[in-house]
């Protein structure tokens, strides 16, 4: 329920979405946030004249749920709003996400569907379940761009640069339709190429960001580009040298390091590659304290796209499982980050990045207070730490026969008459899960 107000109305604890002028010409960093304290108020009140508030994502006296008709299914007969799913329909939910999720698997290429500029509901689909259907093969295409890069490489051939840059671009709208639906097609689509997988998972999760921090569209893009080209470079080095679970001598080090370098070359031999996304990829090793690579540049001389693509870097590399390291929760992660903090990264963007993934993004495992276990399949915008949750195993940790989805932001109860909550994340495959028999691809 949204609406536009004077900036003298505001109050602490309103949601602001939109505002009477670029975010970027605004201290804030974000679009769309919660007023929580009161210099974010006096800058609002200072930079804006009139913005718009979404009611029902406010708080307290300021919140407002969305009307329910009197012939909305969810009233129920005492006139009273149900306040979230019964087990019948969490289990209809559960089973219809799964059907769309599984639908992946095994396929090596699925159907383009026509490039229609929004997504319709289908058959009860959520916009989740339609933008997975609809972006899918774009991210297909991608995965095959990156391997038709690495034979031309391979065979000192050119970089289909045009190609690429079309594919991250449709990648990009799909990120400003649905983000949540982008990440979980960095989870769907794994292969067992550590290469391929993080070059996605990097140039998705910088797009989210991107857009999170109030960059336009073409920003976005060029983020999106430069996450998924930023580590050709390694194609040029030695396999076993990368995957070397031991520590490397400075010379072998110096020899990983020179992947920025060798990917800058590979790039600036297309005379029209944009200069912008370049200046990305050249800086994404260098960090705050100065003692990144190839420049050793420090604070405010490393372009923002650039840090940011660090920060986005750091984290993918630690959720995923590589040779020399098992794969964190995101959770451990986000901490991790947390303690570089003004020496790899400013603090303002480690800040900026925790809020805009969360503590437990989409795809992560968790365990619930009952003693079950779920993976997150959609974000609460407001409430980060009420996502919904489809369950997967049972309180023993046996595998639920028929899953059913909860969304704390409802408050259910566990068995046991108590409100769910989260216990705690859990790292990839805890207690055995083999996520392609779930919800993986």
């Amino acid at each position: 329920m949204k609406q536009t107000i004077s900036t003298r109305e505001l109050k602490l604890g309103m949601y602001v979405v939109e505002i009477d002028r670029p975010w970027t010409e605004t201290p804030f960093m974000m679009q769309g946030f919660l007023l929580q304290n009161p210099e974010q108020l006096r800058a609002m009140q200072q930079y804006c004249r009139t913005v718009v508030i979404d009611r029902a994502r406010s708080l307290g006296e300021h919140y407002s749920a969305k009307v329910v008709e009197e012939d909305d299914p969810r009233r129920l007969p005492d006139g009273t709003v149900r306040q979230h799913p019964d087990i019948t329909e969490s289990r209809v939910e559960a089973q219809r996400f799964l059907k769309v999720a599984r639908s992946f698997k095994g396929k090596i290429h699925t159907k383009r569907l026509p490039n229609v500029p929004r997504i319709r509901r289908e058959d009860g689909r959520s916009r989740i379940e339609s933008e997975l259907l609809y972006s899918a093969p774009i991210v297909d295409d991608v995965y095959r761009a990156l391997r038709e890069t690495r034979i031309a490489i391979d065979n000192k051939g050119a970089i289909d640069v045009d190609t690429i840059g079309g594919l991250v671009g449709e990648m990009a709208a799909g990120v400003q339709r649905n983000p949540d639906a982008l990440l979980w097609l960095t989870r769907l689509k794994r292969t067992d190429q550590y290469t391929y997988d993080h070059a996605v998972n990097v140039s998705v999760h910088l797009m989210v960001f991107a857009r999170f921090v109030g960059l336009g569209g073409e920003q976005v893009r060029q983020m999106g580009l430069a996450g998924l080209l930023q580590d050709i470079g390694k194609i040029q080095i030695d396999y076993e040298l990368l995957g070397r679970p031991g520590p490397l001598t400075d010379e072998e080090f110096e020899h990983v390091k020179a992947h920025v370098t060798n990917t800058l070359k590979l790039l600036r031999a297309h005379d029209s590659f944009d200069p912008e996304v370049l200046s990305v990829i050249a800086s994404h090793h260098e960090r705050y304290d100065g003692s990144g690579y190839p420049r050793g540049l420090g604070g405010m001389s490393i372009p923002l796209a650039g840090e940011m693509s660090g920060i986005v870097d750091t984290y993918c590399a630690m959720t995923r499982q590589r040779v020399y390291r098992d794969a964190i929760s995101s959770q451990r992660a986000m901490e991790a980050l947390n303690q570089q903090r003004n020496t790899h990264f400013r603090d303002t963007l480690v800040d900026q990045f925790l809020q805009c993934i969360g503590l437990y993004p989409i795809g992560t495992l968790l365990e619930l207070n009952s003693g079950e276990v779920g993976v997150v399949i959609q974000q609460n915008q407001v409430r980060r730490l009420q996502p919904r949750v489809l369950v997967l195993l049972g309180p023993d940790k046996t595998v639920e026969r028929f899953p059913r989805t909860i969304d704390l932001l409802m408050q259910p109860l566990t068995a046991a008459g108590e409100v769910y909550r989260i216990a705690q994340a859990l790292p990839p495959n805890a207690y055995g899960i083999d996520p392609t028999d779930f919800y993986l691809a």
